[in-house]
């Protein structure tokens, strides 16, 4: 007799599979497929019986013989991706002892009773019922071999015909199963076929003394109830082999699961390193990689000027979150903290000395071992050199774009700004206006003070103009002594900005190395794109046209290449 098959992997994992199915409920596919099999039986275990004539009287041990059988049925002896029930041990007596045609509803009561016992100890499902007339099939192939042999009773019947029982039980017993598991679970007739022979085996193993107890049964009519006794025992190994599968079993699922968490860690970090671009993301990954490789409950990943770049925490953890980051932001080194019987690590993520944010992550269960500390060392220090990469494309990034001197947006930087303001005046109409601003008189700056104290006005210029600039308005140094700054506004608004730079130039301080102070002042020329000539050399030619213009107007003024804007402008004095 066979139970508890899994899906279709293999007879070697059919064990690790099915245990988890195991004390479930019958739902579904499999219960149609149960009820259909122990429906059938039941027509054909009455009308055997209907057949072999009026129903005998049982006599006292034919009715334990059953109640055996019914405890016999509760245990599960597990032998490879299933299990085996020792009901050879009461089969053979019950041919013997009862009339063969009532055997077959004799060992479905046995069975409605054994798991109508368990149902009562809470030890399975009622729906399980349903199994028991397709549990009781191996029944039928030997009464029927009994009923041809006309009915022997314990002095006729020979060795052989309990062989021959035996064998009719597999055909009927086989198709049974290997049907029901199919429908049920999936599982192919081939590999049904690879457990069943394991279990014929130990069934064939029990079953002369089952043979024994039967023939001894007219001298001492007990005898077969004591093969309880052999239940008993085999009830005490497969208990006992129940708890050592169920532990391995649990430690294989823990296994599995940490297997899991170690493939999402491996995929974290590579995705972190394909990430080395963005900190932020960095961080990120390294936190979540972090969480998964250490099995904690909660992380968090905050950057160095305090800004939480993501979080997967609960509110038991945050506390100590807090705390092991606090400290390791101070300390710009590795911290612990313990808040509330929750354990927290803190790891600093950038280059030495200093830190592009923190990886925290806190476990309730029990503090981290070693082990996991240098694990979480080794993660963070990956990730650290992972932030100074990006930390170094950044600063390559910022000096492909980046005048030395000033500081402001180089002229590469500049032409980008023009393409971008020009194809979202051609997409959406938005206007675009560009400011140039020449400093006055700068020759003579350098030719009376030297080039160092000209560098020193470029300089603060170029602070002057990224304060007093709208975040949406990037200057930028377009050649020598000439700024620049792209506006988002029409010819009025790109004249109004420009007015505000000139009049905060005149007021920008520069004292040469000699202790003179200097003058300052620049004049601006402007232009706005139009419909019909968005273009960034039209742009260009256009406010350089104005600057000129401004230049041969006296110069420290504003001057606007084509229509003047609405808002009047006038020269400083």
């Amino acid at each position: 007799m066979i139970a508890g098959l899994g899906e279709p992997v293999g007879a070697e994992r059919l064990l690790e599979d099915s245990w988890a199915r195991r004390g479930r409920r019958v739902r579904g596919t499999e219960l149609r497929a149960e009820l259909v099999a122990s429906s059938t039986f039941l027509a054909v275990a009455v009308a055997l019986a209907l057949a072999g004539g009026e129903p005998a009287a049982l006599g006292w041990v034919v009715s334990a013989t059953v109640i055996a059988y019914a405890i016999a049925s509760r245990v599960e002896f597990p032998v490879g991706a299933g299990y085996v029930v020792p009901t050879q041990l009461f089969l053979p007596p019950l041919l013997l002892l009862a009339p063969p045609a009532e055997v077959p509803l004799l060992v479905f009561a046995a069975l409605a009773l054994g798991t109508a016992g368990s149902c009562a100890a809470g030890r399975a499902w009622p729906d399980r019922l349903a199994t028991c007339g397709g549990d009781a099939w191996h029944a039928v192939g030997p009464a029927l071999v009994f009923l041809a042999a006309g009915a022997p009773g314990p002095a006729e019947a020979e060795w052989w015909l309990f062989a021959l029982a035996f064998a009719a039980q597999l055909p009927l017993e086989v198709a049974s199963t290997t049907l029901r598991e199919r429908l049920a679970n999936g599982i192919s007739p081939a590999l049904h076929l690879r457990v069943m022979r394991v279990v014929w085996s130990v069934d064939a193993a029990l079953l002369p003394a089952g043979v024994a107890a039967a023939y001894a049964a007219p001298a001492l009519p007990a005898a077969p109830l004591l093969l309880i006794g052999v239940t008993l025992l085999l009830f005490a190994l497969a208990r006992d082999r129940d708890v050592r599968i169920a532990r391995a079993h649990a430690r294989l699922a823990a296994l599995q699961r940490e297997r899991r968490r170690l493939r999402i860690a491996v995929r974290r970090i590579g995705d972190a390193f394909a990430s080395t671009l963005d900190v932020d993301a960095l961080l990120t990954i390294t936190m979540r990689a972090s969480v998964d490789a250490l099995d904690a409950d909660g992380g968090r990943a905050s950057t160095a000027d305090g800004l939480r770049a993501a979080a997967h925490e609960d509110a038991g953890c945050a506390d100590a979150l807090a705390a092991a980051e606090r400290r390791a932001a101070a300390t710009h080194a590795g911290a612990e903290a313990m808040v509330d019987g929750t354990w927290a690590l803190a790891r600093p993520i950038g280059p030495a000395g200093s830190h592009a944010g923190v990886v925290s992550i806190a476990r309730r269960s029990a503090p981290f071992a070693d082990e996991e500390r240098e694990l979480l060392d080794h993660l963070c220090e990956q990730a650290s050199v992972a932030a100074s990469h990006a930390e170094r494309h950044a600063m390559l990034g910022r000096q492909a774009l980046t005048d030395e001197l000033t500081g402001l947006a180089n002229h590469r930087r500049l032409q980008e700004l023009l393409s971008v303001a020009i194809a979202r005046f051609d997409r959406h109409a938005r206007p675009a206006g560009l400011i140039l601003l020449d400093i006055d008189d700068f020759k003579a700056i350098n030719d009376s003070h030297g080039h160092l104290t000209g560098d020193r006005v470029l300089r603060a210029l170029g602070g002057c103009l990224r304060e007093v600039c709208r975040a949406t308005d990037e200057p930028a140094r377009y050649g020598g002594e000439e700024l620049a700054v792209v506006v988002e506004g029409d010819l009025d608004a790109t004249a109004a900005a420009a007015e505000r730079l000139r009049a905060a130039i005149e007021r920008v301080a520069v004292v040469s190395p000699a202790g003179h102070a200097l003058a300052i002042t620049a004049s601006c020329g402007v232009a706005a794109l139009a419909p019909g000539s968005a273009d960034a050399t039209a742009l260009i030619d256009a406010a350089d046209a104005a600057l000129y213009r401004a230049k041969r107007e006296g110069k420290n003024c504003v001057r606007a290449n084509g229509s003047e804007p609405r808002l009047p402008i006038e020269a400083a004095a």
